[in-house]
């Protein structure tokens, strides 16, 4: 097998992971998340992120919801600050600890 046939098939295993993480996420999550004018204006002037507006909402430190999602505090704070992007498998842990689909996560 070449390295250009073996660098494919990691490729697409890895969008077949995140098709079903994604999946996994949105399962038995119907209600539709909506933001307030303020909460909007603090993600576009303010380039807050959508995850720190619903960790707030819920009410959560950032050490709360690390611990709920099962990933570390610092690795939050990352994402939360656009340093890191996060994992998928991160992302999907903070969807489901938040109970809203990885897309909302992403606005």
């Amino acid at each position: 097998m070449s390295r250009g046939d073996w660098e494919s098939l990691l490729d697409r295993l890895d969008d077949q992971q995140d098709r079903k993480a994604i999946a996994a996420s949105e399962r038995g999550l119907s209600e539709r998340v909506t933001f307030t004018a303020d909460e909007t204006r603090r993600m576009v002037l303010d380039d807050v992120p959508a995850l720190t507006i619903l960790r707030e909402r819920k009410g959560l430190t950032q050490a709360a919801l690390a611990t709920l999602a099962g990933i570390s505090k610092t690795y939050l704070n990352e994402i939360e600050k656009g340093k890191k992007p996060g994992s998928v498998d991160a992302i999907r842990k903070l969807a489901v600890a938040l109970g809203v689909s990885m897309d909302v996560l992403s606005v």
